[in-house]
């Protein structure tokens, strides 16, 4: 380690308050070596220390954050990535893990899906590759997916699903058959989000069977797909979910799939709205008035 980059550390463990703000300030300038030992000063004893070390970090993150390629990006990145790996602290991992959640690359891909099978760090590993894009990333998910526990793999589907990851379509439909209904419900919501109709019909969980939340995620899901589906000029796709919601006993949902058909140009979209014109319930009633003339208009 080069003399500068030595008493950079001398000072960030420095007893004055001063000098270490005056070392930490400075830490986007410092050579990138000094991060495998400001991963160790975030669990030194003196609260101090841990804070000059963690701003410290920081510092030298944002430096780079501007940059998406150079030397010294590629430098901080590659100690980051050498922070996660066994044998470091369960805190300095987990920073390193944020850290590269911001900065990190396809090069961070590998190191952070390794972690999604370590129980302690999974949930900070999720966080980081949710936020690397590129098919790298959602390619390392759809592979944990597979071996994930039970209790795990909700969280990957989820991730998936914010990403909106077309490749991970089938993956995630596949989910949706599970008898675990946490991953069936949760494969029904990246389903929805992705967007993408699946290559074969998918058979939702029972609805009947389901705790009262997982309802909600249950019609929420449908109705944000079929949604997708008018967006993506399906509509006899969507009309098929409106068709099924319109028949619940919940005014919220049917208000909701008569607003989904008025803005689908599908005929038949006309005669499902017509099918609440006269209903009992005075907000189901004029939503349909108003999905009627929303689609004359």
């Amino acid at each position: 380690m080069s003399p500068a980059s030595e008493k950079f550390l001398s000072e960030i463990q420095n007893s004055s308050a001063d000098v270490r703000y005056t070392a930490w300030v400075r830490a986007g300038e410092v050579d990138p070596e000094v991060i495998p030992e400001l991963g160790k000063l975030l669990a030194a004893e003196q609260p101090g220390v841990r804070k000059a070390a963690d701003e410290a970090l920081k510092r030298m993150v944002h430096s780079v954050g501007k940059n998406a390629v150079g030397a010294r990006r590629a430098a901080v990145v590659r100690q980051l990535i050498a922070l996660t790996e066994d044998g470091n602290g369960k805190w300095a991992r987990t920073m390193a893990l944020r850290h590269l959640s911001a900065i990190g690359g396809d090069e961070a891909v590998p190191a952070a899906a390794k972690l999604l099978r370590n129980a302690d760090l999974q949930e900070e590993a999720v966080f980081c590759l949710e936020r690397i894009p590129g098919a790298v990333s959602t390619k390392a998910f759809m592979s944990a997916l597979g071996d994930a526990g039970d209790a795990f793999k909700p969280r990957i589907l989820a991730a998936l699903g914010h990403r909106r990851a077309e490749e991970a379509t089938e993956i995630c439909a596949a989910a949706v058959q599970s008898k675990n209904p946490e991953i069936a419900i949760a494969g029904m919501r990246a389903v929805a989000r992705i967007g993408k109709k699946p290559a074969a019909a998918v058979k939702p969980p029972d609805y009947n069977s389901l705790s009262g939340w997982h309802k909600v995620d249950y019609y929420d899901s449908a109705l944000r797909y079929a949604d997708d589906q008018v967006r993506r000029g399906n509509s006899a796709e969507a009309l098929k979910v409106y068709a099924d919601v319109l028949k619940r006993d919940e005014e919220h949902l049917q208000c909701a799939a008569l607003i989904g058909l008025s803005k689908t140009a599908h005929p038949d979209a006309a005669a499902l709205i017509s099918t609440k014109l006269q209903s009992p319930v005075n907000t189901v009633r004029i939503t349909a008035e108003k999905a009627s003339r929303a689609r004359k208009g």
